[in-house]
């Protein structure tokens, strides 16, 4: 018995940090091409959780979306608790 709570615990455990991962939140609706998340083509905004991510990957990840437009992602603003509850806030970034 204590083994199943165990392997569940870790399950969940695992469900939870999965959750944590940070995200570009370029959400769309369904069939439509205009994203309805707080991403801008030129204004990458990435969600994570501050205990979890660091710098150096919002960087890396604001940068990777900027490189498709052959340009640099410089952070321009933080906002805190406006993103999703494991990933509450979100890095705003500028393609230049």
């Amino acid at each position: 018995m204590s083994k199943k709570i165990l392997l569940i615990g870790v399950i969940l455990l695992t469900g939870v940090m999965a959750g944590c991962a940070p995200f570009i939140d370029s959400r769309r609706e369904a069939g439509q091409v205009k994203t309805v998340g707080q991403s801008a083509p030129d204004r990458p905004a990435v969600c994570y959780m501050p205990f979890w991510t660091g710098e150096e990957t919002l960087q890396a990840m604001a940068d990777e979306e900027c490189a498709k437009k052959n340009k640099k992602a410089v952070l321009e603003d933080t906002n805190y608790f406006n993103c999703r509850l494991f990933a509450p806030n979100t890095a705003f970034f500028r393609c230049e």
